[in-house]
């Protein structure tokens, strides 16, 4: 698949590997862009490498095919590929239909995510190895970056990209009945087009990437390039620093040297080739502690339509209720599927029905991992073993109970509700550890494996634990701090 752009900002990765480059970065979703503008920002030399190829340069909710509920799915299938989350590690398991989706492209799920942006509660920090107080400026900075909007007023935002007096309505509704709400925090710049401003729509790491002035074509010298539909197979290592990555392109396996290696495959991506290049038998902890959110979705039909296209509200989580929800509409009616991320943006002015999903913090045990199939070396080569937790069951018990109660809340009747399987929140997280104690974990606060000189993640892939917060603000604010603590670094 070749997008007619690709001779004009695709750079061939055999000319990536003879270019001396600095920092190699495995993904172009929102942790490889942001770290790579980052680092290249700081006079680096970094190439950025993608399995998937050039298919969107924006959001497909910011151009044309936002209100194309058709065209939207055919588009994912394009570029989606299947995995699994079994609850053992078996022969069985194994071999089981896939359940979840994942996609490889340009921009990864950053040009069909759904726009939450929530920030994690100070209190999800408590098993990370710094606190919310180290991470507030880094989400200020994302949060400038991505044109976040909305909020609770903690963020830093332009004006909610839905609020109306319908919407406040229903906020007031949720609010007498002991559920406090706010208009949703979401990656939608709401600036005003004017004296020269052009708002950006949805935030997506490729079309970052692409107005970024340092990113061009590395045979032209630019010090920012990418290579799509180059999938890197393994880390090639000499003794414990990593001399380059195996790749395979047009049928070609060749290696390309980097003086660093950054991973930001996404989360289970960058697992899985870390235990397909042998890490884990340089640390054991590698693959382990892997979880994702807990997911419920709902129906739910209100008694009247509110006269309005479209809402979006959150609902945040408390100390006691370690989930959130978000309420979406308007439609006539409807269920949502991950392939249909952008659907909502133009409901239905008669429309009753509104959208409820519920995410919780999810515990992830040793046992929760990623196993390889076969050799590995194929991004689809890889299932996740995640069985739930008691704390788990109890946190999805509740999520059930507190669905009924949106829906009376709202005066709403509860049409359909249903608990989704693990791994279909794509909120992926664990597998490369991070610690102060190299015993404990398998990289560095800042991402940087402990038993491997020149290797680091920038992904979800390193968080110990999560919040109930979509995790796509946190995973752009954790690359900005690890790629400046390592330009600093290689610049020393």
């Amino acid at each position: 698949m070749t997008h007619p752009l690709a001779p004009i900002v695709l750079s061939d990765p055999r000319a990536i590997a003879g270019a001396g480059i600095d920092v190699l970065v495995i993904g172009s979703g929102t942790s490889g862009v942001t770290a790579g503008i980052e680092l290249a920002g700081r006079g680096l030399r970094v190439a950025l490498l993608e399995a998937g190829p050039l298919l969107l340069t924006e959001h497909v909710g910011s151009g044309p095919f936002a209100n194309r509920g058709d065209f939207v799915p055919e588009i994912h299938d394009a570029v989606r590929y299947r995995t699994l989350w079994a609850k053992q590690a078996d022969p069985a398991g194994a071999a089981a239909e896939p359940n979840n989706n994942a996609w490889a492209v340009v921009g990864g799920r950053t040009v069909f995510w759904g726009g939450c942006t929530p920030r994690f509660r100070d209190e999800d920090f408590a098993a990370w190895p710094y606190g919310a107080d180290e991470m507030r400026p880094w989400y200020e900075k994302a949060e400038r970056l991505m044109g976040v909007s909305g909020g609770d007023g903690s963020q830093v935002a332009s004006s909610p990209f839905m609020a109306h007096a319908a919407q406040q309505r229903l906020m007031d509704r949720l609010g007498a009945a002991g559920i406090p709400s706010i208009h949703a925090p979401l990656g939608v710049d709401t600036r005003p087009v004017a004296q020269g401003h052009m708002s950006l729509g949805f935030d997506s790491s490729v079309s970052r990437l692409l107005r970024c002035p340092l990113f061009g074509r590395v045979e032209n010298g630019a010090r920012l390039s990418l290579a799509a539909d180059t999938t890197a197979l393994k880390l090639v290592l000499d003794g414990r620093a990593v001399k380059a990555v195996r790749v395979r392109h047009g049928g070609e396996t060749f290696d390309i040297p980097a003086r660093h290696v950054v991973m930001a495959g996404s989360c289970l991506q960058s697992v899985r080739l870390a235990m397909v290049s042998g890490l884990a038998e340089l640390d054991p902890g590698i693959g382990c502690y892997v979880g994702d959110h807990l997911f419920r979705q709902a129906v739910l039909r209100l008694p009247e339509a509110i006269g309005e296209k479209s809402l979006y509200i959150f609902v945040p989580p408390t100390a006691e209720r370690p989930y959130h929800a978000q309420i979406q509409g308007m439609f006539g009616e409807t269920w949502y599927s991950p392939l249909h991320a952008t659907v909502w943006l133009d409901g239905e002015r008669d429309g009753r029905h509104l959208l409820f999903y519920c995410f919780g913090i999810s515990t992830a045990e040793r046992a929760s991992r990623v196993v390889l199939r076969g050799d590995g070396a194929g991004i689809e080569d890889y299932y996740v073993v995640n069985e739930r937790s008691p704390s788990d069951l109890a946190t999805l018990a509740a999520m059930k109970t507190f669905t009924g109660e949106v829906a009376a809340g709202l005066g709403a009747e509860l049409l359909r509700t249903e608990e989704h399987c693990a791994g279909s929140a794509l909120h992926e997280y664990g597998g490369l550890r991070m610690g102060k104690d190299k015993d404990s974990s398998v990289t560095d606060p800042d991402g940087r494996f402990w038993r491997v000189g020149n290797l680091s993640c920038v992904d979800a892939a390193t968080w110990p634990h999560q919040g109930s917060a979509n995790s796509y603000l946190t995973i752009t604010a954790v690359a900005l701090r690890n790629a400046s603590r390592l330009a600093a670094t290689l610049a020393g």
